[in-house]
Parts: C-alpha cells; sequence; structure tokens
C-alpha cells in the first residue's frame, strides 16, 4: 500500500540533492518534499528543524498541510527540534532520520580558530539529539556510523556527568546502513541540469585542453572531488609532481581529468596544480552530465586523496564508468570496493595487460567484484529499500 511521507530536506545541494532526485525518481510511496538551498551549514543545523516547523504550523493553520504516515528528514538539521515543535497530528507519526554525514568525523577546515572548533563539537550532539528523537536511523556507510559511535564516545568522556550509557544501544537498534541511491550511467533522460548543476558562485569549467586527448598511450586519472580542503588537494598536487618525476625515468604518461567542483576561492595547492601541470590536464572543473559519464568512459583510473568521504558517490560513478581504483585504505573505500582492489595505482599495474602487480585478477575480474559490492546502490534497489525501512516504521 502507498504511504504518505512528507520529507524535510534542509541542504538541497550537490550528493544530497541527487539522493532526492533519485526518490521522487524511483519512489513507490508519494513523497512531499520541503527543501531549503545548500548554504550555511551551522545555520542549517541549528534553525532549519525549527523553520520548517514554523512553515508547517502555518500551512496547518491555512488547512494546507498534508497529512503524512511518516516524516523524513536528513542530517543536516536537528531532528529533535522539528519533531517537538510540528504541528500535533505529525508529531506523532514516525520520524525517519538520513544521516547522510554526520558532524563528528567531518575535518574542521585549516582556517578555522580553535574556539570554533571546540564550538563545531556542538553539532556533533545535534546530531545525537536527532537519533535519539528518530524511530529509525539510515546510513548510508558503515563507515559513517562506526566514526559517528567513534567519535561521541570520545566526546562524552569530558561531559561533567555520565550520560546515558544506553544510547549507543539505542542507536544500533534503531540503525541499518543503505548506500546512497546511484543512476545508472546509461540513463539518457536524466536531467543534466539537476545531478550535475553547478552550483552558485563557483565556475563552470576552469581548463579544457582538447589537444591532450591526442595521446593514445597516456594513463587517464580522474580526481572526482570538490575543490575543498577536506578533498585532499595538496595530495593531489603530490601524487602529480610525482607522477612527472616517474614519467622522466620512463614511467606511464598521467593525464588529469579533475572534475569536481570549484568554487571562487581555489586551493592554492588547485592553483599551483593548475600551473605545474596544465600540460597534462586534459579537463578541469564541471561538466554536463552527458559529457561527464563520456569522461568517466574514457579514463582508466579514479583517483580520491579525501579526508572526508561519507560514502563516495562521484567514485562509485566512476567504477562503474569502468575506471580502475586509486583509493587509499580508509574511510568509506573499503565498503565500495574489494580488499584485493584496495592500494592499486598505474605504477604497479601493466597496462598493456591491464593485470595488477602481485594480484590474481585483471582489470575484467576487479570490475566484476566491484559491480557486486555496487549492486546495492543501485538507485531502485536502494530507494525501494529505503522505503521499506519507512513501510516497518509506520507498520511497527
Amino acid at each position: 500500500m502507498t504511504k504518505r511521507v512528507l520529507a524535510f530536506q534542509p541542504w538541497d545541494g550537490g550528493s544530497h540533492r541527487a539522493v532526492r532526485h533519485s526518490i521522487e525518481r524511483h519512489a513507490e510511496h508519494e513523497w512531499t518534499f520541503r527543501t531549503m538551498p545548500g548554504r550555511g551549514p551551522r545555520w542549517r543545523l541549528r534553525l532549519a528543524g525549527l523553520t520548517f516547523a514554523t512553515d508547517e504550523r502555518a500551512r496547518a493553520t491555512a488547512g494546507e498541510s498534508p497529512d503524512a504516515d511518516a516524516i523524513f528528514a536528513t542530517s543536516m538539521l536537528s531532528l529533535s527540534d522539528l519533531r517537538a515543535t510540528l504541528p500535533p497530528r505529525l508529531r506523532g507519526r514516525p520520524h525517519v532520520l538520513y544521516m547522510h554525514e554526520n558532524q563528528i568525523a567531518y575535518p574542521a577546515s585549516p582556517k578555522t580558530r580553535e574556539r570554533d572548533r571546540e564550538r563545531d563539537t556542538h553539532l556533533a550532539f545535534t546530531n545525537l539529539a536527532s537519533i535519539e528523537a528518530a524511530d529509525r536511523v539510515v546510513w548510508n556507510s558503515a563507515w559513517n556510523r562506526r566514526s559517528f559511535i567513534d567519535g561521541i564516545e570520545k566526546l562524552l568522556k569530558h561531559a561533567p556527568e555520565p550520560f546515558d550509557p544506553g544510547w549507543r544501544e539505542r542507536l544500533e537498534r534503531r540503525s541499518l546502513v543503505i548506500p546512497p541511491p546511484i543512476e545508472s550511467l546509461d540513463d539518457r533522460d536524466r536531467a543534466t541540469t539537476e545531478d550535475r548543476e553547478s552550483d552558485e558562485g563557483g565556475p563552470a569549467a576552469i581548463l579544457h585542453n582538447t589537444s591532450l586527448m591526442d595521446y593514445p598511450d597516456a594513463v587517464r586519472v580522474v580526481w572526482p572531488h570538490r575543490w575543498e580542503y577536506d578533498k585532499g588537494c595538496d595530495e593531489l598536487l603530490e601524487i602529480a609532481n610525482t607522477a612527472k618525476r616517474r614519467e622522466a625515468e620512463g614511467g606511464p604518461r598521467l593525464h588529469w581529468l579533475l572534475l569536481g567542483q570549484p568554487f571562487q576561492r581555489v586551493p592554492e595547492s588547485m592553483r599551483t596544480m593548475l600551473g605545474d601541470h596544465a600540460d597534462r590536464i586534459e579537463h578541469a572543473g564541471w561538466l554536463p552530465r552527458t559529457e561527464y559519464v563520456e569522461t568517466l568512459r574514457r579514463a582508466d583510473w579514479v583517483l580520491s586523496t579525501a579526508r572526508h568521504e561519507f560514502y563516495g558517490i562521484a567514485v562509485a560513478e566512476s567504477l562503474l564508468a569502468g575506471c580502475l581504483p586509486w583509493l587509499p585504505d580508509r574511510l568509506s573505500y573499503p565498503e565500495l570496493v574489494p580488499p584485493e582492489a584496495i592500494g592499486l595505482d598505474p605504477w604497479n599495474t601493466d597496462i598493456r595487460t591491464d593485470q595488477p602487480r602481485g594480484h590474481g585478477l585483471n582489470r575484467a575480474g576487479i570490475h566484476q567484484r566491484i559491480a557486486e559490492r555496487l549492486e546495492p546502490a543501485a538507485a531502485n534497489i536502494a530507494v525501494r529499500r529505503l522505503e521499506s525501512v519507512i513501510t516497518d516504521a509506520i507498520d511497527a
């Protein structure tokens, strides 16, 4: 039976927006989304729940608030504030919290003052209060859940009084992991301006060098991250420097495809990358969906230098497009690829045979194992599982 879901999305940008669009495309339930633009993260975490509830009370007074069988909310708000201040008839409905990220494992900017880093711990407790207020909690990766639990346990040791020791058991009992929905790369009907649109505030493309496409023997490496401190721009530059040195010593010629979103303020390491390695950068900046997929499919590797990644939709898309994984043994990546695919790079792989040295699998074998790992993230499967959680919460 179709259920009615009233959903609150306080950060409707980037991968958050992509998840919403997939839900709307594949849902069997009847969803009504309330959204806010993706800006002001601290303000969203502290005020979005109250703002949404205020708006919903106004709709209720005007007789315009829809009835709902369940409430769905994403993690960039305080669900405890939302649930406490919604119209009374909605407060008692099952509340499902989708933990797209957690604030305890989100790295502070190097420019953040120490007192502000301490203040940011309050946002982690906003997450904890949201989890306590939820009937079900969905995490997009086991790493997301594990990093939150480990981080909160450390923070609670500094509390002036012991906190209820039952919090972890309640969290684990209400929680399950469902990967974010990933749309098929073959879907030509997917709206290019919605799922990979360039958010306000940043240039669409910085560099496009078509002449580099004439090198058939070049090894093409996708780096699909936002151009921000938490994505390891400095490590990318170090790797590019190493690649240039090893090429001079007879190693493979690496070409770079920097497909993540740039912003108005470009990190210094990325400026250096664009200057020192322009003769090896085929593209830098955002691409429309069709061109983005075509670029992934002609690449050989996907590289991540991220220091923070709760799932990695762009990395998963690159893998599904046929890229070999150049991924660190950290964050969510061990959930995306089999153990034998961690630690590979273009220098320990025979490019002519696609046979990673020291491994029993060739490129085709690795991709088969990766496809098996990523099958639960197929958009229709992931949305179906998410709706089953909501149905179970309603029927409980």
